[in-house]
């Protein structure tokens, strides 16, 4: 199976749900304003109640308190809005997708500490939007789980057994695409915007993470956070390509900065998107 294949499969079993395309086609209806969005999100308690919680989370740091929809809609902007619904989509996807095979507890760490340290570097790099890529870590590796559901032998030859091997040079091989271009695929055909499946496509491609800010970003934050959840001996900094980081203006000090920061969140973090 090509990894089209896959991401055909996964976005007919698990279908993105109504409130992620109504909240994505009123920011892009410039007839739409920020109260209509703030109504279509009260009339989710659930999803209200988890949007609230991330943003008065570690993700943004807000001097005070976020106590309504509209507060936060405000605060926070409509983009933000709809990656932290995203976020929320994206952690039920999870637990569709999650299967006796699979290590949840890894991967639930890799994600975080991805999403966690590619908004600290996005924020050291001074891009905007920088909760973004808290979102894009989360599901840059969301077809991990959807192989691993559809063909465990398989998935089960991609977990590297070698420090000296990261899991996407063994995806490439033996899939013949790496787990980042499957998610794209998914992503894609759930209609998500070019900003967040695109950096996740070429995530694990070198020569493009060193001409692109956003990829580079991403490249590194992934190389960590998978790092970081295996309790791997490579130490991340020593471990990524520095002509990446130095592509963004970074170097291996910004990048222990970064992943210092994350570990501090981690735990609030994961019990905020580990709960009901």
């Amino acid at each position: 199976m090509q990894a089209i294949d896959y991401a055909k499969q996964a976005s007919t079993s698990f279908v993105l749900p109504d409130i992620c395309i109504r909240i994505r086609q009123m920011l892009d209806d410039h007839h739409s304003d920020i109260d209509d969005i703030g109504n279509l999100v009260s009339l989710d308690p659930s999803l209200a109640s988890k949007l609230l919680k991330l943003a008065n989370s570690p993700l943004f740091r807000f001097r005070s308190q976020v106590d309504s929809i509209s507060k936060a809609i405000n605060v926070l902007g409509g983009e933000a809005l709809y990656n932290l619904v995203m976020a929320e989509t994206a952690k039920d996807a999870f637990q569709y997708f999650s299967d006796e095979n699979m290590d949840l507890t890894r991967f639930w760490q890799q994600s975080l500490y991805t999403g966690l340290i590619a908004k600290h570097l996005a924020k050291l790099a001074r891009v905007r939007g920088t909760e973004r890529f808290f979102l894009l870590g989360l599901l840059h590796n969301l077809a991990e789980l959807v192989i691993t559901k559809e063909n465990p032998d398989m998935a089960a030859k991609c977990l590297p057994t070698d420090e000296t091997i990261l899991p996407f040079v063994l995806q490439k091989k033996i899939l013949g695409f790496t787990y980042a271009q499957c998610s794209s695929n998914i992503l894609q055909l759930w209609q998500l915007p070019t900003q967040i499946w695109m950096p996740i496509e070429q995530i694990n491609d070198e020569n493009h993470a060193l001409g692109n800010k956003e990829i580079a970003i991403m490249n590194v934050a992934s190389v960590a956070g998978y790092l970081l959840a295996t309790q791997s001996s490579k130490k991340p900094e020593k471990t990524i390509n520095a002509e990446i980081l130095k592509s963004v203006d970074m170097d291996a000090d910004l990048l222990v900065d970064a992943i210092t920061f994350s570990k501090q969140e981690f735990n609030q973090m994961l019990s905020i998107f580990s709960s009901n």
